[in-house]
């Protein structure tokens, strides 16, 4: 049954961080635990996260909730789903991770839960595959400094609050090691070096295909734009507190940039290799 605030209160956007949220966390693990077993589970997050929760009672996990950092809150959905089940017989898919997941949404928190009981930030379904399929094309070790570049991409969104300029500085450092690995003498990833380099790639790489030359060209200008729109983020701008962009943005520059690294390993993959010496 909806509510008045779910139906008429909208939110300007997802949160970080929820007082409402916390407080209804802590008192669902209140319900699911007694004297006995609230204590217990404390001590098995005091040996995981190395921290004590200060959970004697059922009634003290609204405390804990409402006192703990963001990362102790987010790794506890996890710790508690194992613990519930192993300890307590509980089903954590039904018990727990679905009224999690209910107040993450009721209350607009950015982050989602997967059914192995793992939070992440909260992203369209279409970026997540995007990044799923950019790390899988990035699984050989030629690419492996491009794969611990964007990588990062992952921590710095989920940090508290979210990285979105190091996210996407993280995703731009690997499109310009890719590109570098596939033209090493160009210094640096910027326009010139696009028109330089990648053009004639296109050229023999849709030789004889006029229509996808004409694809690609269009698609070469629009690297190109995202190339001059990164470095607005990628060097500092002489101001003593880092400029972020919105999340929004960041997140559309990070899905580009999967896409265009993604286009860099197809086209690396099938320009002829130089012979061993």
């Amino acid at each position: 049954m909806s509510r008045y605030s779910q139906l008429y209160i909208q939110s300007s956007g997802r949160l970080p961080d929820s007082k409402r949220a916390r407080r209804r966390l802590g008192s669902l693990l209140e319900s699911l635990t007694s004297r006995n077993t609230a204590y217990h589970l404390n001590q098995y997050l005091e040996r995981e996260l190395g921290i004590d929760p200060g959970v004697t009672y059922p009634y003290d996990w609204p405390k804990f909730f409402g006192t703990c950092e963001v990362r102790d809150l987010l790794d506890t959905i996890t710790l508690a789903a194992k613990w519930l089940a192993n300890e307590l017989g509980l089903r954590p898919a039904t018990d727990w991770l679905a009224p999690v997941r209910r107040i993450f949404a009721e209350e607009h928190l950015a982050y989602e839960i997967d059914d192995s009981f793992v939070v992440h930030p909260a992203v369209d379904a279409e970026f997540q595959r995007n990044r799923t399929a950019t790390v899988a094309g990035l699984q050989t070790p030629r690419y492996s400094n491009s794969l611990a570049a964007f990588e990062r991409v992952s921590d710095e969104l989920s940090a508290t609050p979210p990285n979105c300029k190091e996210a996407w500085r993280a995703v731009f450092s690997a499109v310009e090691g890719l590109f570098r690995l596939m033209f090493p003498s160009a210094p640096q990833l910027n326009g010139g070096a696009i028109d330089s380099h990648l053009g004639p790639t296109i050229q023999k790489a849709y030789a004889g295909e006029p229509v996808a030359l004409r694809a690609a060209s269009k698609q070469l200008a629009s690297f190109k734009d995202w190339v001059d729109a990164s470095h607005n983020y990628r060097h500092e701008q002489g101001s003593e507190d880092p400029v972020q962009p919105p999340s929004d943005l960041a997140v559309l520059a990070v899905s580009n940039g999967a896409s265009y690294l993604r286009w860099l390993i197809a086209l690396d993959q099938a320009a002829p290799q130089p012979a061993a010496s």
